[in-house]
């Protein structure tokens, strides 16, 4: 037993065999790497628990619940562009003072006088191939009567008339054309009995917005026909105005001289005052009573009725689509057309 004890009292600087140390050695370091692997254990704990020490994606992503995927962002819309202004609708040009246009007239002339009378219904057309240019045709049916009881009734003298404009500007137009009369007529009363060539200038001009003045020199020449009625030579004189009035209506107090150069140089008065007005935008109706006398003193009193439809004129542009300005201002575009149908009416 007392050897026993001095064994386990050995002093700390005994010696100790090499297979000892060696002992010790992996001992010490079997040591060692336990403690490193329990270091790096904890860290690992201590990273999962620690948001400052974010974990592999990958290892995380089987431990995290799903999530529902949100919809993809919408691509970046580029910035809108300032919205320009809506384009201005071009000026409406202003109306030449003078405008032909395509119409179909129904028309009755009436004149009396202390020994007859005669009366005419005319079936007038007028056909515009452009603004500027125009073909007229009367074709009546007449009816006259004297006072001792005589009556014929037939076919009236044809007309024809083309006409040109020349110049035209909202102030000022001139017009050139001619009448070619056809001696056409199934009785001698009821016609003149002569081929007749008439050319004629118009001029206008625009004094105001709702007022033109206008002028008429015509000079007329017979040829061919009944060999026993008189040859005709006869020159006019034409003054007229056109007023343009509210609500479609107009007045155009008209005056003409004609002189008789193979006769005795007579010359013929005629006053005549029309009264005109819309009754939609295609159809017109004016009436023109008047008075005519000779130098030597004859009175006839004339009256006119007419109605007349207007037809529109075929576009000779390409179509251009209206901006919504131009499609609001129809309403006033439209007031306007029934103004100028108004003036064309009374220029006849």
């Amino acid at each position: 037993m007392q050897a026993h004890r001095v064994a386990q009292a050995r002093p700390a600087d005994r010696p100790v065999s090499p297979c000892g140390l060696q002992r010790r050695r992996v001992a010490s370091l079997g040591t060692v790497g336990l403690l490193v692997l329990s270091g790096a254990s904890t860290g690992a704990a201590a990273a999962r628990a620690d948001p400052a020490h974010p974990a592999d994606p990958m290892a995380l992503a089987g431990a995290q619940p799903a999530r529902p995927s949100l919809p993809p962002a919408p691509p970046a819309q580029p910035p809108a562009a300032p919205e320009r202004p809506a384009a201005a609708a071009p000026r409406t040009q202003p109306r030449a003072a003078a405008n032909f246009s395509t119409f179909l007239e129904l028309r009755n002339d009436y004149s009396q006088s202390k020994t007859s009378f005669f009366n005419a219904a005319v079936l007038r057309g007028d056909y515009a191939f452009t603004r500027t240019f125009s073909l007229r045709a009367d074709l009546p049916l007449a009816y006259a009567g004297d006072i001792e009881g005589q009556r014929d009734v037939g076919l009236g003298d044809i007309l024809i008339r083309p006409l040109v404009r020349v110049v035209g500007t909202p102030r000022f137009a001139l017009v050139l054309g001619t009448d070619l009369v056809l001696d056409s007529a199934t009785k001698r009363a009821l016609g003149s009995g002569k081929n007749q060539v008439a050319p004629l200038v118009q001029a206008y001009v625009r004094v105001a917005r709702p007022a033109r003045l206008g002028a008429q020199l015509q000079h007329s020449v017979s040829f061919g026909g009944d060999p026993g009625r008189n040859a005709i030579q006869k020159s006019t004189i034409r003054e007229f105005a056109i007023i343009e009035l509210p609500r479609g209506f107009w007045v155009s107090p008209d005056q003409a001289f004609s002189i008789d150069h193979r006769g005795a140089h007579r010359v013929v008065s005629t006053s005549v005052l029309e009264v005109g007005a819309e009754l939609s935008e295609r159809v017109q109706v004016y009436l023109d009573p008047g008075i005519q006398v000779d130098d030597r003193g004859a009175v006839d009193w004339l009256v006119t009725g007419a109605v007349r439809w207007a037809f529109p004129q075929r576009a000779r542009e390409r179509a251009v689509a209206a901006t919504p300005m131009q499609r609001a201002g129809a309403g006033q575009a439209a007031g306007a057309g029934q103004a100028g149908g108004a003036a064309q009416a009374a220029e006849e």
